[in-house]
């Protein structure tokens, strides 16, 4: 925000001036309809941020369980001049260049109709919705018309292999088979154990963990409506026509890592990063997150838990655990990003700490969940990180102005 000089005009109070300097340094475009909102000495001229989701009810809160949450991020885009317009694939109209929406304004829910938004922040809950034909063709119309940015969930074989790609991370990864046949996945089990996981599968949903025993048998663990079981085999054939009649198809198999532990439980690091109004990466959350009784993960959605570094740490070595993953976060972001054919404006990433202190990355996420900010510590800084998603998108809006100016 810069401070600048203005003066009043006797015969036109309503009415603002402003040197071609100032809309030049502001990137103001020659022709625009827009509410300017004065705030004391502020004079704010708001941007629309568009939130493209699904989920929308027409009973109870508007955005089901996410209602508190995106209420509290259009909060944080007010604080930033913006206007927030939420919508779904129904809610667009390509031809008329026409989005129905919903804004947040005075602790209210209402509907807005107006022009497809400069810049739209995809939130597609899931891989199902994004890839419903319906959707699929919004989105490539909405693309086409806007600076669109968090194009789509991550497939974790072509994350694996665009970190495999880059030496200067690659070290990161645990040993991992895409397809993998019964003789590839009855040779890595004699190294360690394994987890078996589907290449388009999120929150630990298709699991299932996999242990050579000293007697021979094999100690498998998995979900089954939410319940974790353990089955023991004699034969490593019973397990494949049991668990994975069809072959491996579809999965990968990656190397189980002894993970450091606190109160006899593993540990693994949720880390977000965001992009900032300058293109550059931030890390704006790093928390740790528990293994529930008996779970295979730690995802909160399986019983897991969510703590600051603090609680679990000296603060010597919890200083030590943050650089360590901001360092290798932004890294990981940097790269990453070039092999991208579209805007990102954030990554979650799982890693995990070994017995031995090696950094190792299961996971990278396009559209990280908000799970964490069920932490009292962490909910506090919600509205900040929540302002992210503002901030790359008046840059994205700024590149744009540039380029038609």
């Amino acid at each position: 925000m810069e401070p600048v000089e203005c003066f009043a005009h006797k015969k036109q109070a309503s009415t603002i001036y402003m040197s071609s300097a100032l809309k030049s340094a502001i990137k103001f475009p020659n022709s625009i309809r827009t509410n300017i909102h004065i705030k004391e000495n502020v004079c704010i001229i708001p941007i629309t941020l568009g939130v493209f989701l699904a989920g929308f009810s027409h009973h109870g809160p508007l955005l089901g369980p996410r209602t508190k949450l995106f209420e509290q991020m259009s909060l944080a885009g007010e604080e930033l001049g913006f206007e927030t317009i939420f919508f779904g694939h129904q809610h667009v109209h390509l031809e008329q260049n026409v989005v129905h929406g919903y804004l947040y304004k005075h602790n209210k829910w209402v509907q807005k109709v107006g022009p497809i938004p400069p810049v739209i922040y995809n939130r597609l809950p899931n891989r199902k919705i994004e890839h419903h034909p319906q959707v699929g063709k919004v989105m490539k119309g909405l693309k086409q018309k806007s600076s669109f940015f968090n194009d789509g969930f991550f497939n974790k074989w072509e994350i694996h292999e665009k970190v495999m790609k880059d030496t200067d991370y690659s070290f990161l990864l645990p040993e991992t088979t895409l397809h993998p046949s019964k003789q590839k996945i009855q040779s890595l089990l004699t190294k360690y154990p394994l987890y078996i996981k589907p290449v388009h599968g999120s929150v630990g949903k298709g699991i299932v963990q996999c242990t050579k025993l000293e007697n021979g048998e094999l100690e498998v663990r998995y979900y089954i409506q939410n319940q974790a079981k353990v089955i023991r085999y004699e034969e490593d054939e019973a397990f494949f026509q049991q668990q994975f009649p069809n072959g491996f198809k579809g999965y990968v198999a990656q190397q189980a890592i002894s993970l450091i532990q606190k109160q006899n439980s593993p540990i693994d690091f949720r880390v977000h990063a965001n992009k900032n109004d300058r293109n550059s990466w931030e890390v704006t959350l790093i928390a740790a997150k528990f293994a529930g009784k008996g779970s295979l993960t730690t995802h909160v959605q399986r019983g897991g838990s969510i703590h600051t570094l603090e609680e679990l740490f000296s603060a010597e070595e919890a200083k030590r655990i943050q650089t360590k993953l901001s360092s290798l976060t932004l890294k990981l972001c940097q790269g990453l990003e070039r092999r991208m054919a579209h805007p990102v404006g954030e990554f979650g990433f799982d890693f995990g700490i070994d017995q031995e202190g090696k950094a190792w990355l299961f996971e990278a996420n396009s559209k990280p969940g908000f799970h964490v900010f069920d932490h009292p510590s962490i909910r506090k800084k919600m509205k900040h990180i929540l302002s992210y998603p503002y901030r790359y998108g008046f840059y994205l809006h700024n590149q744009k102005v540039n380029r038609f100016s």
